[in-house]
């Protein structure tokens, strides 16, 4: 069953910048994809497309057999309930204790207090940090920070995590044992999409792997390693002079 469907999707924001350029892949119910791509090659634009984060420029998003495009706009924080986000700009709150941190998560989608510690316990001690529980983001090691932030993402029960470089800043311990509760949580139904600067972890996960080179999917493959494409100057160029071309097509546009 497919879960997440992108048909012809661009992306270009407002200063002219092109985030995503014509994507069309398919994601089925419980697999697990990565993105990958240098800085700027349009990972994180793909992964707030994918969770209703941002609206598209161009093309068709289908989640769970829902157009994005259908959605009421009031609906949408409802619809995103589904997602569960890691993401680098969404840090720990230093204010807030690991059991408070994660909590958040559960009252901005306003459940029940005895449901919360509840949920909240359960999920720390999956991702075994209930050792944690009490300390403050300023007390954690990398890869404690690293499990909270994936314990916010998960304790809402999501179908599908949408994780933004959750090895970033992270030793290669720690990167290895955060790729091992990802794969562990995949075995368990949940649909990944992960975006990594990783060649090394991607490469061993073996897993499908979307090769993007300024915001255009060169490469897509299953059971893959970290593609050469995702550093490949000569792909970037023929991005640059194809879209240059098409341009000058329509009448020359601005590059």
């Amino acid at each position: 069953m497919k879960e997440i469907v992108f048909e012809n999707v661009s992306k270009i924001y407002d200063n002219g910048g092109i985030g995503l350029e014509n994507a069309s892949f398919a994601v089925e119910k419980g697999e697990f994809v990565f993105v990958v791509g240098k800085s700027g090659s349009g990972k994180s634009t793909l992964l707030r497309l994918v969770s209703a984060q941002m609206p598209k420029s161009e093309g068709t998003i289908t989640v769970g057999g829902v157009c994005l495009s259908a959605i009421p706009k009031g609906k949408l924080p409802l619809f995103r309930r589904q997602f569960g986000i890691m993401e680098r700009e969404l840090g720990l709150l230093p204010d807030l204790d690991v059991r408070g941190n994660i909590s958040l998560a559960m009252y901005a989608t306003e459940q029940p207090f005895s449901r919360i510690k509840k949920r909240v316990t359960q999920t720390m001690a999956t991702l075994g940090i209930s050792h944690c529980a009490k300390q403050y983001p300023n007390q954690l090691s990398g890869g404690e920070a690293a499990r909270v932030m994936l314990a916010r993402a998960l304790v809402i029960n999501p179908r599908i995590l949408v994780i933004d470089e959750p090895t970033a800043n992270l030793d290669p311990d720690a990167s290895w044992d955060m790729m091992c509760l990802l794969n562990e949580l995949n075995r368990m139904g949940v649909t990944m999409i992960v975006a990594s600067h990783s060649r090394e972890l991607v490469t061993i996960m073996k897993k499908r792997v979307i090769t993007l080179v300024s915001g255009v999917v060169v490469a897509d493959e299953k059971n893959s390693i970290y593609s050469s494409k995702a550093m490949d100057v000569f792909a970037e160029k023929r991005v640059y002079n194809e879209r240059r071309q098409y341009q000058n097509l329509r009448g020359g546009l601005p590059n």
